[in-house]
């Protein structure tokens, strides 16, 4: 890949982002569209994490011995529970290499 290439692309995502960031520019969207985007984080969270969660290469993680499994679980609860982000990740970070060092070592 060519360093035009790549900065290019770099420009189309930074503009197509700060177009609909910019408190200037006043963009009014359709009801519906509003609806569509408010599943759209939801959506690419699960699509991401499921096949990290439950697939190792090809092959399905088990699930007695799947630290992800435990570790997402864990994440929910305290997400939950403590509704703060940073404190969330922090815990979650921390019980997932815990629980990865138990079942492993």
């Amino acid at each position: 890949m060519s360093w035009f290439m790549i900065l290019g692309l770099a420009a189309i995502v930074f503009f197509n982002r700060y177009y609909f960031l910019e408190p200037k520019v006043k963009i009014k969207m359709p009801l519906i569209m509003n609806k569509m985007l408010h599943y759209s984080a939801p959506c690419l969270l699960t699509a991401i994490c499921i096949p990290v969660i439950f697939f190792d290469d090809d092959h399905f993680r088990g699930m007695v011995n799947n630290p992800y499994i435990y570790a997402a679980i864990f994440c929910v609860v305290i997400a939950i529970y403590l509704k703060k982000v940073l404190l969330s990740v922090i815990a979650s970070l921390g019980f997932f290499y815990f629980i990865n060092f138990l079942i492993n070592y």
